[in-house]
């Protein structure tokens, strides 16, 4: 009986650990938001964000020919 009582948590896996949020990682935004470098957003490209100096920046990979040619079809 303990050992299944100390085995219950270990079900749903290891937690993962926490993003670090001053490295630029990958957000999937609702609203628009201003990149950093002041462009405006491209219907496709991924957005990335961190947090520095107190407040969030973003930015936009650019958008490949693939992309372009994906989003005609």
């Amino acid at each position: 009986m303990t050992q299944d009582y100390l085995a219950f948590p270990r079900l749903f896996g290891s937690r993962a650990a926490a993003t670090d949020v001053t490295l630029w990682h990958k957000h999937n935004p609702i609203f628009p938001v201003r990149l950093v470098d002041g462009a405006r957003l491209n219907p496709s490209g991924q957005i990335w964000r961190r947090f520095h100096l107190g407040e969030w920046e973003y930015k936009q990979d650019p958008e490949t020919l693939d992309d372009y040619e994906a989003r005609q079809f």
